[in-house]
């Protein structure tokens, strides 16, 4: 039972690590379509960015219940849920063979917070130029709109009408 609770724990450890990856590839992509301004590319990949994160939601739910098992099959009481705790109460071999997934897991995950980090700010900045680009847009149709489209402003300048709506 021991051992099969450790592999199934390894199993999953490697399906999370495997749909880390995914999603790295699509912050990746994601980077990418912000750098090219590509919102087709980008409203694809947060499509599949979703689906991978619910993925990862169902696969860290059935951690937390592999590791409630563990911790009743060993009765570990824990007063933190850390890892560190929690691999000291385990045999041996367990944290032998954790440690290097956790690891793996640890740097993937910090690569995707970076990446992450960096695409939040490339967004921020997107979104800026996007404001300053509608606000100068708006400001030159008002200026124009005192200066062109009011009747008042067309009478007041005397400018020479195009066509006469007197017949």
């Amino acid at each position: 039972m021991q051992g099969e609770l450790k592999n199934n724990l390894l199993e999953l450890l490697k399906e999370e690590k495997e749909l880390y990856q995914e999603l790295f590839e699509i912050a990746e992509a994601k980077n990418e379509a912000l750098v090219e301004n590509d919102t087709e590319a980008l409203a694809e990949t947060l499509k599949r960015d979703q689906k991978v994160i619910e993925k990862i939601e169902a696969k860290e739910k059935e951690r937390k219940e592999i590791i409630t098992e563990i911790k009743e099959k060993f009765e570990l009481k824990l007063e933190n849920d850390k890892y560190s705790d929690f691999i000291k109460k385990l045999p041996a071999d367990w944290g032998a063979d954790l440690n290097s997934i956790r690891e793996e897991l640890i740097e993937l995950t910090d690569k995707f917070y970076s990446l992450n980090d960096q695409n939040q700010e490339l967004l921020t900045k997107a979104l800026e130029l996007n404001t300053f680009s509608i606000e100068t847009i708006l400001n030159s149709i008002k200026d124009n709109e005192k200066n062109t489209y009011s009747k008042d402003a067309k009478e007041n300048k005397g400018q020479p009408r195009l066509l006469n709506k007197q017949v």
